[in-house]
């Protein structure tokens, strides 16, 4: 179906439902395809920043068989418009109506997610209940981490994935195929699905209500446990280079890479470390090359290494200084990095980057609550790392604690004061900072510590204000700035990741008062969460603080994350004496039950990383096959090469592209400069753009047939060079006209636009009151031009209102084809008022036309 533009009016972020981006991908869809979409339960910037959503969509897209799209939750304005519009939710790519897919798959890492969910199947008139959809109705899945624990939504669903699911998100979807072609029932195809390893089908599980919890009895013999299914290789799975490239900013606007999956630290809190075990890698010739390609895919300007543990991979040096020598230009960003891990050599390899906040985690502020943890960190470790990345210039660092840890004290959170103090005075300056950043503790299901209790409100209230009262008296926010989670987030987070099916009324009439977008702060509303659990009967304060340790069977006991409970309780029981257990990649096999040979699951064992160990990246490279891109060379700047060439270039916006700001469209068109591999020069500074600029920035919701920019490059740019590979590296409806070459004592764009030539006509769709619009703009400034008439505009300018006369910008006017308009904008003294206002003004509206007209640039003016 074509997407529906008027769907945008009045959107603050139109950019969010625009389809047709670099790398996303359009099929022929005929009677032998599987028809899909993956669900992202947020806002659209945030999916496109999640690695596995992006790693699932590239997979299943190179089965010729399956056509996945992609899906977001909308914000509020466009959600109100599809239900103007009587619209149901769509495809992002072909604006398919979701109830008419094959399978509809949800990606779920966070339990405060869960309304979102409940509002996208509101939006796309999809009933909740799996019990209420029959077979004309998409087959619902979901998988993702925090489907550890189904149960509080496992009524939802039709199908849930536990575990990995490169290999089994295809095998499910070969499995509905072949069940559509042989007309087999939903009961029928849910039975099939039951027999892939890792797939929990919740209907073939009866609840039984008892108390405050639900227990599930298997109606069936031979399903009564769902085994994590588990990726045992990695580099099976080809790495995903090319996704799409978000036409505006995503939250992780880079190119991202999972370097390894797995952690065997065994943090007791951590449910990461637990549910992703086996420790596994991909190897540094596969990461270096992914990352040439990916690069040259995208025109990212940096990448970022994704791990649990980056710090542990085996050979981090080596891929770090790898990347480096093939992608000079690139900047690489790693997440939480373990102290006492960071070597000087790997040090100076990242300083080459672009220095932003480097992110440790000594989630506990005393060495025995971090050795009740197990957590394996000394506070030397700690301190020295923080020393060493003030030394080489870092500015922020970013630590991370945690309150509410089983056997905490005020002691504890005491220390936390004390180990910021501590390292804030490592700082060589003023100007280097530290960010704190304290979240309460949630136990989660499949940890050490599943069965603890948590904390309630007013207690995470209490040693929260420790915490500030006493970085206040260290230093100012400025240089100790500290950050908490909200605690009636983590109450509800809480209920939820250790809840039964007993929370599925409370979910849909937490819905039903309004509840959604609960993961942000300025949506979340805990009073309509307290009502919806009275209504329900229950008390949250208690489910909160529920103590699990005498619970026979806990409502995700049936799901197997395949570390053994005899594990878990030994573990539980040594946190209590604060006797730590180490790595069993460096230690001995610890029995957590995860290996299994004859399945080749296995847990790497490593030598730890040492400065000797490093092969030659230099060698490795060569003899790898492995070149420095072109597409990512080092930026050079004025100051390293003085030889510069400087070419103009017209080109047209569509429609599409007019609903992205200014900023939006830059970012846009250097990404496909950099895909091209035009070779930019850049500024001088820290922080070097590309020496690109426009003739001047087209308003929101404007097309333009000749839109004019000019950059400078370091070596000739053929001008066929340019208009051969555009269409490869630009989005759509971003069409190139022409490049000439300028001179170097040529102005700036911006001062040689001497006016731009705009066309106005009806559109398409009839909008009541919009018929006279044309011919009073005509009227109007026909009387403005032979000076008979005043053309002003009134703007609110800090905190006054002034008044901008308009009357000498317009230059001619003249009819077009169609009963349409020519209008000629001419610049005064820099400046170039917005079409939007002046056909407004020119007929009399308060506002900018919403709907009625189409208004184009079709030309500008340049003197060259």
């Amino acid at each position: 179906m074509k997407f529906d533009f008027e769907l945008l009016n009045g959107v603050e972020k139109p950019g969010r439902y625009l389809n047709r981006e670099v790398n996303s991908v359009y099929k022929e869809i005929d009677d032998n395809t599987l028809h899909m979409a993956l669900a992202f339960p947020d806002l659209y910037e945030l999916g496109m920043s999640n690695y596995g959503f992006l790693l699932l969509y590239q997979l299943l897209n190179r089965n010729a068989d399956i056509y996945c799209e992609r899906v977001f939750t909308p914000a509020d304005d466009f959600s109100e418009n599809l239900k103007a519009a009587k619209r149901p939710l769509f495809t992002l790519e072909t604006s398919t109506a979701l109830k008419d897919l094959d399978i509809l798959g949800f990606s779920l890492s966070y339990e405060m997610a869960y309304t979102n969910v409940l509002l996208m199947l509101e939006l796309a008139e999809i009933p909740a209940a799996a019990a209420d959809r029959n077979h004309d109705f998409p087959l619902l899945i979901a998988g993702g981490p925090s489907m550890v624990n189904p149960e509080p939504i496992a009524q939802l669903f039709d199908a849930i994935l536990i575990g990995d699911g490169e290999e089994a998100i295809i095998e499910i979807g070969e499995m509905v195929l072949a069940a559509r072609k042989k007309g087999l029932s939903r009961a029928d195809l849910l039975l099939q699905l039951s027999a892939i390893e890792g797939v929990y089908v919740p209907s073939l599980f009866a609840a039984e209500s008892s108390g405050e919890t639900t227990s599930l009895k298997p109606l069936r013999d031979d399903y009564h446990t769902i085994y994590r299914r588990i990726c045992a290789d990695l580099s099976r799975t080809a790495l995903p280079t090319t996704p799409p490239v978000p036409l505006i900013q995503a939250v992780h606007d880079r190119l991202a890479l999972e370097i390894s999956r797995g952690c065997s630290r065994g943090c007791c809190f951590c449910q990461a470390g637990m549910i992703y075990r086996p420790v596994r890698e991909q190897s540094p010739k596969a990461l270096i090359a992914g990352v040439i390609d990916g690069a040259a895919a995208t025109g990212m300007d940096e990448v970022s290494l994704l791990s649990l543990s980056v710090g542990d991979y085996s050979e981090l040096l080596e891929l770090v200084s790898g990347i480096r020598l093939s992608c000079p230009s690139l900047n690489l960003s790693l997440p939480s990095v373990r102290a006492g891990v960071l070597t000087d050599e790997l040090l100076e390899a990242l300083k080459k980057s672009r220095q932003g906040g480097f992110t440790i985690a000594p989630e506990a502020g005393t060495q025995r609550l971090r050795d009740v943890i197990n957590k394996g960190l000394s506070e030397a470790d700690i301190l020295d790392t923080i020393e060493k990345l003030f030394a080489r210039g870092w500015d922020l660092i970013k630590l991370y604690f945690m309150i509410g840890l089983p056997g905490e004290t005020d002691t504890d959170i005491e220390g936390i004061v004390e180990l910021c103090g501590k390292a804030l005075r490592k700082a060589k300056s003023k100007r280097q900072r530290l960010n704190v950043s304290v979240s309460t503790f949630v136990p989660k299901p499949h940890t050490p510590f599943q069965w603890e209790v948590q904390i309630d409100l007013d207690e995470t209230l209490r040693r929260q204000e420790i915490i500030r009262q006493g970085l206040r008296k260290i230093a100012s926010p400025r240089r100790l700035n500290f950050k908490w989670h909200d605690g009636r987030v983590s109450q509800l987070e809480g209920v939820f990741s250790r809840g039964s099916r007993n929370l599925w009324p409370v979910l849909l009439r937490a819905r039903g008062l309004g509840c959604s977008f609960d993961a942000w702060s300025d949506r979340f509303n805990y009073q309509l969460w307290q009502q919806a659990f009275t209504e329900a009967g229950m008390d949250l304060e208690a489910l909160v603080s529920r103590d699990f340790s005498s619970a026979d069977s806990l409502p995700w006991s049936h799901i197997d994350c395949r570390v053994s409970d005899k594990f878990l309780r030994r573990e539980r029981d040594k946190a209590r004496q604060a006797a730590t257990t180490g790595d069993c990649r460096f230690t001995e096999c610890h029995g957590c039950g995860v290996c299994n040979p004859k399945e080749n699951i296995q847990n790497l064992n490593a030598a730890p990383l040492s400065d000797n160990n490093l092969r030659s990246v230099t060698n490795e490279s060569v003899s790898s096959g492995l070149q420095p891109a072109d597409s990512v060379k080092k930026p050079t700047t004025d100051s390293d090469q003085a030889r510069q060439w400087r070419y103009q270039v017209s080109f047209a916006r569509g429609r599409r592209l007019a609903y992205l700001s200014h900023l939006e469209n830059v970012a846009v068109i250097i990404r496909g400069l950099r895909r091209l591999q035009i070779p930019l020069a850049f500024s001088q500074g820290f922080h070097p753009h590309p020496k690109i600029s426009f003739s001047h920035a087209l308003p929101v919701g404007l097309a333009s047939e000749d839109e004019v920019m000019e950059f400078r490059t370091l070596a000739p740019v053929a001008a066929e060079t340019l208009a051969q590979g555009w269409s490869r590296v630009m989005p759509v409806e971003l069409k190139f006209k022409d490049m000439i070459k300028l001179g170097d004592r040529a102005a700036a764009i911006d001062r040689r636009l001497k006016g731009c030539r705009y066309r106005i006509e009806a559109a398409a769709e009839n909008h009541p009151g919009s018929e006279n619009i044309i011919p009073d703009v005509e009227a109007c400034a026909e009387l403005v031009i032979a000076g008979k008439k005043p053309l002003t505009l009134t703007r609110m300018k800090k905190g006054k209102l002034r008044e901008i006369d308009l009357a000498p910008h317009i230059k001619r006017v003249e009819k077009g084809e169609n009963g349409g308009l020519l209008l000629e904008i001419c610049i005064l003294d820099g400046r170039n008022p917005n079409i939007f206002d002046i056909i407004a003004a020119l007929a009399g509206l308060k506002q900018r036309p919403e709907g009625g007209i189409v208004i184009t640039k079709v030309e500008s003016l340049i003197d060259l």
